[in-house]
């Protein structure tokens, strides 16, 4: 069996708190970046996250482009912090 490679992802937009966490994809990109990242928030599947060629966060469901957004700002704080961690997936 595969170790779980989720971290969890806290934090608040506008007034609501944000609770969940996120499984990066295996592969790859140029800056060896999780692709894609699948995330869960306050138990309920929010969507599979990317970034498109202008490296901006998109999602693959129908969500708030806002909430994209923000979610995104914090993928981007893991994928800084955690590089160490996520270079072993």
């Amino acid at each position: 069996m595969q170790e779980d490679k989720s971290v969890e992802i806290t934090f608040t937009h506008e007034g609501k708190l944000y609770k969940g966490w996120a499984t990066p994809s295996p592969k790859r990109n140029k800056i060896n970046e999780p692709r894609s990242w699948r995330v869960v928030l306050n138990n309920v599947f929010f969507g599979n996250l990317s970034k498109n060629a202008s490296d901006n966060w998109v999602n693959d469901e129908d969500r708030p482009e806002a909430l994209t957004e923000e979610t995104g700002r914090q993928l981007n704080t893991i994928n800084a912090e955690d590089d160490a961690r996520l270079s072993d997936i």
